[in-house]
C-alpha cells in the first residue's frame, strides 16, 4: 500500500520525543494548515501507539516549508552542529583559508553572544586564536570586536577551565571506583549536582557532570537517584539545552539500562527503540542491549529482525565487544526460533575466526549462548569438548566472584557431564548447588537463575527442579 506524503512522513517519523516538545514552546504560524501539520508533527513523536497519517489534500509546499522550519530549528540548538562549525573555522584561520563571508557570520556571532552556552570554551579558544590573525592584518575595527568578546567572558572562561580540571580529577576518581572498587566517591555529589543544574556555566561541562553522576548513582546502585537525574536531563533536553541527537541517543539508551535493572520491561523497550534511530559510533551497542531487552520481553522474531536489519553495521565494525554482542544474540536468538542447528553453526565460524577476540573480550557471553543452542540439541559430549579446549571451568571459577554472576555455563557443563556418564546424580546436585553458596541473589539474578533453570529442566527436570528450592 502507498504510504500518503511519503517523504514527509519518513521525516516526521525521525522526530524523537524531546524534540517534539522543544518544537511545541516554538512555532508561531498563523496558517491554519501548516498549524496543522507541526502539531500533527508533534503529536505522532510522543505517541507511543499507533501514528495518525497526514492530510495530503493540503498543498505539498506547506509540508515542506514544515520540513525545512523543523530542521532550522533543531540545527540552531544542535551542539554538536556547532562545535563542527567553530572546529572548521579554527582550521581555516590557522591555514589562512577562511572566507570573508564566513569572517563576516563569525563576527556576527560573537558581536550577539550574550550567554555562556555548550560550546562555550571551543568558542572563546577560537576567538583567542581569531584576534591574532586580525592583528596581523591590520583589522583594528573588527579585532576590537573579538577584543571586547574576549574581555566580556574571561571570568566566564577561567571559571570554565577550573571546573573541567576538577571534572577531571573527579572522572579519574569515579571510574577508579567501578574498575577498581578501591575508594568512595560520594564526597563529590552536591558539587556535581551544582554544576549539572549551573544554567550559567558551560554546557559542556554541565553534560560532564551529569555523566559522572549517572556514572556514581550506578556504582553505588541508586536506581531512585539516577531515574531523578535523567527525568532532570529529559527537562533539559526538551527546552532545548545540551542537545544533539547524538547525546539525546545515549541518554535513551542509558534509560534502556535503568528501567531494565527495575524489572520495568516495556519502558526499557521503548527507550531502546528511540536509541537506535540515529545512527552513530554507538548504535551497535543500543542495538545489541535493545535485542537483550526484546528476548525479555519474549520477542524473539522482533528481535531477529532487528539484527538482520543492522547486519551490516555488524560486519563492519571493528569494535569487537560489540561485534561478539551482537553475534552471541544472534546465535541465542536462533535458538529461540527454533534454529538451532543454524545457530550453532554460526557459532562454530565465528569462534574459528574470531577465537582470540572472543577469549579476550566477551568470552562469557558468547560461550553462553553456544552452549545454550548445543543443550538443546542434547549434544552434550560438545559441551565437554568445548569447555576442555577452552578452559571455561577455571574461566567460571574466577567469574563466580562477580556480583552479578549466574551459573548459566556451570550448570550447562555438570549437566553435560551427568548425561555423559561422568558423575552420578548425588555428584551433580553438589554440583549445581555450589556456586549458589557464597552468593545471595539480587531480585534480577534471581529471576535470570529460574530461566536457566526451566530451560535446563526440560533436559533433566528432577535435578534443575530441586535446585528451585535453593533460590
Amino acid at each position: 500500500m502507498k504510504t500518503k506524503l511519503k517523504k514527509f512522513t519518513e521525516f516526521s517519523t525521525s522526530i524523537l520525543p524531546n524534540e517534539a516538545k522543544y518544537l511545541q514552546g516554538q512555532y508561531q504560524f498563523i496558517d491554519d494548515e501548516k498549524l496543522q501539520i507541526i502539531k500533527l508533527v508533534i503529536t505522532n513523536a510522543l505517541s507511543q501507539t499507533k501514528r495518525k497519517e497526514f492530510d495530503d489534500i493540503i498543498d505539498k509546499r506547506k509540508y515542506s516549508y514544515i520540513k525545512d522550519w523543523t530542521e532550522k530549528k533543531l540545527n540552531s540548538i544542535d551542539v554538536d552542529a556547532t562545535i563542527g562549525w567553530i572546529m572548521s573555522l579554527n582550521q581555516k584561520i590557522l591555514t589562512d583559508a577562511i572566507s570573508s563571508i564566513e569572517e563576516k557570520q563569525f563576527l556576527s556571532y560573537i558581536n550577539t553572544y550574550k550567554a555562556v552556552d555548550f560550546n562555550f570554551q571551543n568558542l572563546y579558544e577560537l576567538a583567542k586564536e581569531y584576534k591574532s590573525f586580525l592583528l596581523v592584518r591590520m583589522r583594528y575595527k573588527d579585532h576590537q570586536v573579538v577584543a571586547d568578546f574576549i574581555k566580556e567572558f574571561t571570568v566566564s572562561y577561567k571559571k570554565a577551565i577550573a571546573i573541567k580540571e576538577k571534572l577531571y580529577t573527579a572522572t579519574t576518581e569515579i571510574t577508579n571506583q567501578y574498575t577498581l572498587n578501591n575508594n568512595e566517591t560520594k564526597h563529590l555529589e552536591s558539587w556535581l549536582l551544582e554544576v549539572f543544574n549551573d544554567n550559567l556555566i558551560s554546557g559542556k561541562n554541565r553534560y560532564q557532570a551529569f555523566v559522572l553522576l549517572a556514572f556514581m548513582y550506578t556504582n553505588y546502585n541508586e536506581n531512585d537517584k539516577l531515574k531523578v537525574l535523567f527525568d532532570q536531563i529529559d527537562v533539559y533536553f526538551s527546552q532545548g539545552k545540551m542537545y544533539s541527537r547524538r547525546l539525546l541517543s545515549n541518554y535513551y539508551a542509558s534509560r534502556v539500562l535503568l528501567h531494565s535493572k527495575q524489572n520495568e520491561f516495556k519502558e526499557a523497550e521503548y527507550y531502546g527503540y528511540l536509541s537506535i534511530r540515529q545512527n552513530n559510533n554507538d548504535t551497535l551497542m543500543y542495538l545489541n542491549n535493545l535485542v537483550a531487552i526484546l528476548l525479555r520481553n519474549n520477542q524473539p522474531d522482533n528481535a531477529f529482525s532487528l539484527l538482520e536489519k543492522h547486519k551490516d553495521l555488524y560486519k563492519e565494525t571493528h569494535n569487537y565487544h560489540q561485534k561478539i554482542g551482537y553475534c552471541s544474540y544472534q546465535i541465542r536468538v536462533l535458538s529461540e526460533l527454533h534454529k538451532n542447528e543454524l545457530a550453532e553453526a554460526s557459532a562454530r565460524t565465528f569462534l574459528r575466526k574470531y577465537k582470540n577476540e572472543v577469549l579476550k573480550h566477551r568470552w562469557h557471553h558468547f560461550f553462553t549462548s553456544y552452549i545454550n543452542t548445543l543443550i538443546a540439541q542434547e549434544k552434550y559430549e560438545d559441551v565437554l569438548k568445548l569447555s576442555s579446549k577452552y578452559g571455561l571451568v577455571e574461566k567460571e571459577e574466577e567469574r563466580q566472584k562477580q556480583k552479578n554472576y549466574v551459573p548459566n555455563i556451570s550448570w550447562s557443563i555438570s549437566l553435560s557431564r551427568y548425561m555423559e556418564g561422568k558423575i552420578n546424580s548425588a555428584r551433580l546436585l553438589d554440583e549445581i548447588k555450589l556456586p549458589l553458596l557464597d552468593i545471595k541473589p539480587t531480585t534480577n539474578q534471581k529471576q535470570l537463575m529460574v530461566k536457566v533453570i526451566d530451560r535446563l529442566s526440560k533436559n533433566l527436570p528432577e535435578a534443575f527442579l530441586k535446585l528451585k528450592s535453593h533460590i
